[in-house]
C-alpha cells in the first residue's frame, strides 16, 4: 500500500494527480451522514496459484457514506448527476462510495521482453469512481461515475516491478509497450433485486442487472446470488459492488453472511484488451460473451469488516481459452 501511494503522488504521475484531485473536489459533498466506513481491498491472481495472464492486481481504497433513520437523506455526489435523476425519489436510506483504485493487465508471460502481440496489452488504470445508492425494502438503484487514465501515469508498472522485487517473483520484463497514457471514463447504473420469505430469515437471493457505457467499458449483463448469514435484510445492496472490480460487498454492522453465485455480461468494449482508441493497439481481439463464477465470506463487527472472496472469469482475451482466476480480501472500519 506503501508503494500505491508513492505512485499517486510521485512525480511520475503529474497527469494522474490532477486527474483524480479534479474528480475529488467536484465528486464530494458535505458530509450530512453518521455511519462513514472506510476500505482497503486488494486483489490478486496469485492468491488463485497463478501470477500473469489479463487481470492480474487491485489495490482499491473507498470512502462509504450513509444516513441514519431520520436523518436527511445522502446527497448524489456531482459526478454521479448524470444518472442520479433516474433514481427513486422516496428511498428508505441512501449512501455514496467515493473509491480511488489502481488496476493492471499483462500478457500471460511477462519474462518476454517483446509481448506476443495476440496475448493481452500491458496495461495500467488508475481511477475514481464515484457511486450513489438508493434503497427502499427489497430494491436497491446504484449510479457511478468512474474518471481514470490508462498509461504509463497510472503507475502500474512501477508497482508491479517493486513488489515482483520484494517477493523474488519473475520480473515483467514488457512494460516498454504497455498502453499509452489516455483519459477514460465509464457510466453505471446497477438494479438489485432481493427474494426471501422475510426480513429476518437466514436465506436468501439476490438478482442484479447492470449497464455501464464508457471508453472504458461498455457492457449488459445480469447476475444471481444465494447467500446465507445474519441481518441479510441490511447488507444486500452492497452486492450490486460486485458488478465492478471495486471491492467485495460488505456485511451490515455485526452481521455476517456467505455467498455464492455468479454474472453474464456482453462486453461491446474493454480498452485493457482492445487497447487505445477502440482497437488501435489491440490484442488478438476481445472475448465478448463473459461469465464470472463468484464466492465469498463477509464478517461485520461494530465497527470493522473483513470480506473474502474467490472469483474465476471467462478469459477476456480471444488468444487464451483458460479462466482467469484469483482471490481478494475487503478490511474496513467504521469512522
Amino acid at each position: 500500500m506503501k508503494t500505491t501511494v508513492a505512485v499517486l503522488f510521485g512525480e511520475s504521475s503529474i497527469m494522474a494527480r490532477s486527474l483524480l484531485f479534479g474528480a475529488m473536489i467536484f465528486g464530494s459533498q458535505p458530509v450530512v451522514a453518521e455511519l462513514n466506513w472506510i476500505s482497503a481491498s486488494w486483489d490478486n491472481d496469485v492468491m488463485a496459484g497463478k501470477d500473469g495472464g489479463g487481470y492480474t492486481n487491485g489495490i482499491y481504497f473507498s470512502w462509504r457514506q450513509r444516513n441514519e433513520t431520520g436523518e436527511d437523506f445522502t446527497k448524489p455526489p456531482l459526478l454521479t448527476l448524470p444518472l442520479a435523476w433516474m433514481l427513486e425519489d422516496d428511498p428508505t436510506y441512501t449512501y455514496k462510495v467515493h473509491s480511488i483504485g489502481q488496476a493492471m493487465v499483462t500478457p500471460d508471460d511477462i519474462t518476454k521482453e517483446i509481448p506476443d502481440p495476440a496475448d493481452a496489452p500491458y496495461a495500467g488504470l488508475l481511477y475514481w469512481r464515484a457511486s450513489y445508492v438508493v434503497v427502499k425494502d427489497d430494491f436497491a438503484d446504484h449510479v457511478a461515475t468512474l474518471v481514470g487514465i490508462v498509461g504509463p501515469s497510472s503507475g502500474a508498472e512501477e508497482v508491479q516491478k517493486f513488489v515482483h522485487k520484494v517477493v523474488d517473483a519473475d520480473k515483467p520484463r514488457g512494460w516498454d509497450y504497455q498502453l499509452d497514457d489516455e483519459f477514460v471514463w465509464q457510466l453505471q447504473r446497477t438494479a438489485v433485486w432481493r427474494f426471501s420469505t422475510e426480513d429476518s430469515s437466514p436465506v436468501d437471493a439476490v438478482l442484479l442487472a447492470d449497464v455501464a457505457v464508457g471508453n472504458l467499458e461498455s457492457l449488459a449483463g445480469a447476475g444471481v446470488f444465494l447467500r446465507v448469514g445474519s441481518d441479510l435484510a441490511r447488507s444486500y445492496s452492497t452486492m450490486g459492488f460486485l458488478s465492478s472490480r471495486i471491492s467485495t460487498p460488505i456485511a451490515a454492522s455485526e452481521g455476517w453472511y456467505a455467498y455464492l453465485g455468479g454474472t453474464g455480461n456482453y462486453v461491446h468494449n474493454q480498452i485493457l484488451v482492445d487497447g487505445n482508441e477502440f482497437g488501435r493497439t489491440a490484442s488478438k481481439g476481445l472475448e465478448h460473451y463473459q461469465y464470472s463464477l463468484m464466492a465469498g465470506f463477509t464478517y461485520a463487527w461494530e465497527r470493522a469488516s473483513i470480506g473474502l472472496s474467490y472469483q474465476s472469469d471467462t478469459e477476456p482475451n480471444k488468444s487464451q481459452t483458460a479462466r482467469k482466476n484469483f482471490g481478494a480480501i475487503t478490511l474496513a472500519l467504521r469512522i
